[in-house]
């Protein structure tokens, strides 16, 4: 490759805009369309790293490539040539390690499986801790307001990627990078039109629809609409990741707020649904008869339930609730050029593919042929909607008043 495709560059080759872009762009695209509920109990994780010395600055630098601590030496300014990513590469090897906050909580196996084929292949260490994705945004903020940064990366969704941007600032530019011309145009195009392409990149697109218990709901009965879920017969039957913090149930609420209307919400509170902050084993409780159905049911978790004989997956009409997952870099790290090279890893073929394999849209188009079929099934749902980031403060309050413990 003779030069790097900017951000800005890709931006202008795509023909798309966020203002026509709609679910059956981003069908026709990705295969089909995640704030990920955590799943702690199902991801591998690493004790949370010691902190940093407290000697780096707390405010972001207006630079191209990631900014380091001053302990940690500065990758050189993306000059969009070959000679200046391998001098990342060298850097990023030379830093030996890297700490990566998984916000996506587990749902998405395949930050494991980079992280693991990342060191294998260059050496560098990667320290896993899966987290809810707002926790991850509180860690990072506290972390960068002490001037002590641990999180080298930090994974999220574009609600997440907007509120770390605009309202706690404590994220940087990424830069460029060899793969991001492999983004799908669509991808790029929506998180254009929430201002988030020079902060994060999205690796994924999650997908959601309903967990189902078979032995508690016999076949054919289970719920085709979202309307269905409102039957009185699952009233104390739905265990549910609550909407009233950022993550998977919020998106949910999102999607459904627009879609389905306000008065559907309502009726779903009033099913008494166990509202869960900490869902590491809701597919198991479910798998195990304590609930007919989990709402909503990331399906990147599905690899991980898919061969237990008591469940199934449905994708209620008219279509699934869906979040772009990303990955952005604190403003001050202490490995700014392995975070980088990590980015540009997950927009790998070998990762890429994983993502497809396991039940998650990947963002470049060509891998989606990696998904098996029972998965790609799945994955082409009609898209519901997602979460409208500027507005997530005050939809964020609505879900408080819904839904009450």
């Amino acid at each position: 490759m003779d030069r790097l495709l900017s951000r800005r560059d890709v931006l202008r080759y795509s023909a798309f805009s966020f203002v026509t872009l709609g679910a059956s762009a981003l069908l026709s695209a990705c295969g089909g369309g995640s704030e990920s509920p955590t799943q702690e109990a199902a991801a591998q994780t690493t004790p949370t790293p010691t902190e940093a010395p407290a000697t780096a600055a707390a405010s972001p630098t207006e630079s191209a490539s990631p900014s380091a601590s001053p302990e940690a030496e500065s990758s050189p300014t993306a000059s969009g040539s070959t000679a200046a990513w391998d001098e990342v590469v060298a850097q990023a090897k030379e830093e030996g390690q890297l700490v990566l906050y998984d916000g996506h909580g587990g749902a998405i196996p395949t930050i494991g499986y980079a992280a693991e084929q990342f060191q294998s292949e260059y050496g560098i260490q990667v320290d896993v801790s899966a987290m809810r994705a707002s926790e991850g945004q509180e860690r990072v903020r506290v972390e960068q307001q002490a001037g002590q940064p641990v999180a080298d990366l930090v994974t999220i969704g574009s609600t997440q990627a907007w509120l770390m941007i605009n309202q706690d600032k404590t994220v940087q530019p990424i830069g460029d990078l060899p793969n991001l011309s492999r983004v799908s145009q669509e991808v790029m195009a929506q998180a254009e039109g929430f201002g988030l392409t020079e902060h994060a990149v999205f690796e994924a697109i999650q997908v959601y629809g309903v967990l189902v218990n078979t032995r508690l709901v016999p076949e054919g009965e289970e719920p085709k609409t979202w309307q269905d879920v409102l039957d009185p017969k699952w009233s104390g039957q739905i265990v549910m990741d609550d909407p009233r913090a950022i993550g998977g149930g919020f998106v949910f609420f999102s999607a459904a707020l627009v879609a389905l209307g306000e008065d559907f919400l309502r009726n779903l509170a009033a099913q008494k649904p166990v509202l869960t902050r900490n869902i590491a084993d809701s597919a198991n409780r479910v798998a195990r008869g304590e609930f007919a159905l989990m709402i909503p049911f990331a399906l990147g978790l599905f690899p991980q339930v898919k061969d237990v004989p008591t469940v199934k997956v449905v994708m209620p009409e008219p279509g699934a609730p869906f979040v772009l997952q990303g990955i952005s870099i604190p403003a001050q790290v202490r490995h700014p050029n392995a975070a980088r090279l990590f980015i540009d890893y997950l927009l790998s073929d070998k990762v890429q593919e994983h993502l497809a394999a396991n039940y998650l849209r990947p963002v470049v188009d060509s891998a989606l042929d990696a998904a098996p079929p029972e998965a790609r099934d799945l994955l082409s749902a009609p898209l519901l909607g997602t979460s409208d980031p500027p507005r997530s403060e005050e939809r964020l309050a609505l879900a408080a008043e819904i839904f009450t413990d």
